[in-house]
């Protein structure tokens, strides 16, 4: 993850937004290995709710991940909020967008527990939609953490592109009254997939793997 300064440009943040840097396009293309694997391995299964019982689909965590949920307790969040009506269902780039920016926003209530503001852009039965974000890193009291997507790259299809996979960086800004914001940028996976309607839900999200070589096959 890179950490450009609070102060970064507006109009670094407009070439960012424009295009990703061609040694990340190098590393986000074999991150697509993987995420072609969901989409044509696994992808029928992101389609279905899980069996009584099974963790809710669609959720993969990293280390880092693991050993905090194992050293904090994490309770559900609030129900989903309505979807923005501005959001063209059928688009699946503006689900995703969408998707994202909820998702990867945050609040200090957010504490202890996942938060499901971007659970009416999940496929229903799906970790997103059932069980929501974990916030690893609630911005501190009185502050709020908001996200935009800078840059979304159409990785694979599957299933007679009845899914889709993208890659996307995500800028996030954190707020305090009376301090610069921090700016952060981060990159993620996202598998879409089109229900009967004709409406594009979101099915998996996962952070990239940091550890891949940049511009090596």
């Amino acid at each position: 993850m890179r950490q450009p300064s609070a102060s970064m440009s507006a109009a670094a943040r407009r070439a960012g937004a424009r295009m990703l840097p061609r040694p990340l396009l190098a590393a986000l293309g074999a991150v697509a290995v993987t995420l072609i694997a969901l989409l044509l391995v696994g992808g029928a299964g992101v389609l279905r709710s899980p069996p009584a019982g099974d963790p809710p689909i669609g959720v993969v965590l990293d280390e880092d991940d693991r050993a905090a949920l194992g050293a904090v307790p994490v309770e559900r969040g609030a129900d989903a909020a309505p979807v923005d009506p501005d959001v063209d269902l059928t688009d699946p780039e503006a689900v995703a967008r969408a998707y994202l920016a909820a998702a990867h926003s945050a609040s200090p209530g957010d504490t202890g527990r996942t938060h499901l503001r971007a659970a009416g852009y999940a496929v229903p039965g799906s970790q997103p939609a059932t069980v929501g974000v974990v916030v690893l890193d609630p911005p501190p009291t009185g502050s709020w953490r908001t996200a935009t997507v800078t840059a979304l790259e159409f990785v694979a299809s599957a299933g007679g592109d009845r899914r889709r996979g993208y890659v996307a960086e995500i800028g996030t800004a954190t707020t305090v009254p009376g301090e610069p914001a921090t700016v952060d940028l981060v990159d993620t996976q996202v598998v879409l997939a089109r229900q009967p309607d004709g409406r594009w839900l979101v099915a998996a999200d996962s952070p990239t793997t940091p550890d891949l070589p940049a511009g090596e096959d």
